[in-house]
């Protein structure tokens, strides 16, 4: 279970730096669609190791967004 919390706090630490750094319009959307998945993927059946997958997409998507509007 290491990986999901590696996961789980990669995720929050990208996405209040980037809070910080370019507003909250981005990372307050990508909070959204966590907790939805958060919320939805047990009421849906799908399995934990799916969310840590979907989380970590999640944290690669916020990191190349971080990066992109670092280089703008």
């Amino acid at each position: 279970m290491p990986f999901g919390l590696i996961a789980l706090v990669a995720f929050w630490l990208v996405a209040i730096r980037l809070w910080v750094v370019d507003g909250p319009k981005v990372p307050l959307i990508f909070m959204a669609i966590w907790v939805a998945a958060y919320f939805g993927f047990p009421l849906l059946g799908i399995r934990s190791l799916f969310f840590i997958a979907f989380e970590a997409l999640l944290t690669a998507l916020l990191l190349i967004v971080e990066r992109y509007k670092e280089v703008m």
